[in-house]
């Protein structure tokens, strides 16, 4: 007897609540959860999709279209991940949702000129009364153009093809944060200090700022650098794969839907509690995820303790202050004289992948 549609989507439910690998997937969930409901009541839906996206103005209208297509692809790669992972995998949303994040972030920057340019971030998660600073809004393409290289690198379709470009792989891998620079860049320690917070909120919204420059170097190491370790090294296996498509899952709401949630914030769809409630809840997500990669961790415990290295000296920046010594030195020279050091190490073979030369050999010959 043909199933409905209905009575296979809670077949599928049940078959994923007794797999093994269940619990690592059903937190991707979050991000679709959060879409919907950052919306408001069913009775306020309809309103908000139609003052977001259905409003006539030529100049918003181009970063309009790209939002709409970026959340309808977005709950389709959230479905097809939670539910036909094998779809999922041989689909274009692998690389088309982080692209479409990428389009929209350099269209935004385009179009926003007129926010203020100041450290103060002026996000959600940290502030209710500020506004949204445009190097928040710049900055962001940084963070979507690397979402879109780990896509595109954990794919086992697509990463031959980058190495054939033989600079591409090394500096996104690598040596993606000496680029850093080229963007503008808010500060943790300028929202801590100068967001505007309303008295009744500042409480919860100073722990959300701690928690998310917390998360943040957490995330810039072992949710940025060491899945593109792993798959340098080509230690992923099928599963491993799975568990990290949902790290970047994740990733595409921190990156994209985020923003989207200071645009219901401003424009009065949500409130200030909702709108940080709704950005944080990326942090125990992510922290879920990494405690059912415990055995991936455990498994390739050399390649995190280098990760964790890199992590501790990114630390070293601001007590060092080594712009006092020289105003042309970077803050965080450490953490770039490492991350080159890695480039080395990795490319060397010491750690039983191939040398740089054997691996170019290979791809030529």
């Amino acid at each position: 007897m043909k199933l409905s549609w209905a009575q296979q989507l809670e077949e599928n439910v049940a078959r994923m609540t007794h797999s093994v690998s269940a619990p690592r997937l059903i937190v991707s969930a979050f991000a679709l959860v959060a879409i919907l409901s950052a919306l408001g009541t069913p009775g306020r839906f309809f309103h908000s999709f139609k003052e977001l996206f259905l409003r006539p103005s030529a100049r918003f209208q181009p970063h309009r279209i790209l939002g709409i297509t970026f959340l309808v692809q977005y709950v389709c790669e959230v479905y097809l991940y939670l539910f036909d992972y094998a779809s999922f995998l041989k689909s274009p949303l692998v690389w088309s949702v982080p692209l479409n994040g990428l389009l929209q972030s350099i269209n935004a920057a385009r179009t926003f000129t007129f926010l203020p340019k100041k450290e103060d971030a002026g996000y959600a998660a940290v502030a209710d009364k500020s506004v949204l600073s445009y190097h928040t809004v710049v900055e962001n393409s940084f963070y979507a153009m690397q979402l879109l290289f780990a896509c595109c690198y954990l794919h086992h379709d697509i990463r031959p093809m980058i190495r054939k470009c033989v600079v591409i792989e090394p500096l996104l891998v690598f040596l993606v944060f000496w680029m850093r620079h080229l963007w503008p860049a808010s500060r943790f320690g300028a929202s801590l200090a100068k967001s505007k917070r309303s008295d009744e909120n500042r409480v919860k919204l100073i722990a959300s700022a701690y928690a998310v420059r917390s998360f943040y170097i957490f995330a810039k190491h072992f949710v940025g650098h060491f899945p593109l370790y792993l798959a340098f090294l080509n230690r992923i296996n099928h599963e491993d794969q799975r568990l990290l498509y949902g790290v970047q899952v994740l990733s595409a709401y921190a990156c994209t839907v985020s923003i989207f949630i200071h645009t219901l914030k401003f424009k009065g769809h949500i409130g200030p509690v909702t709108a940080m409630v709704a950005y944080d809840i990326i942090i125990p997500g992510f922290l879920f995820l990494y405690y059912n990669m415990f055995a991936v961790i455990r498994r390739n415990g050399d390649v995190a303790f280098l990760t964790g290295i890199g992590l501790l000296l990114n630390l070293t920046g601001k007590p060092l202050n080594l712009p006092s010594i020289h105003p042309r030195l970077p803050v965080n020279l450490p953490y770039h004289l490492w991350q080159a050091a890695m480039l080395m190490l990795f490319y060397s073979g010491y750690l039983g992948n191939e040398s740089v030369g054997q691996r170019w050999h290979s791809f030529w010959h």
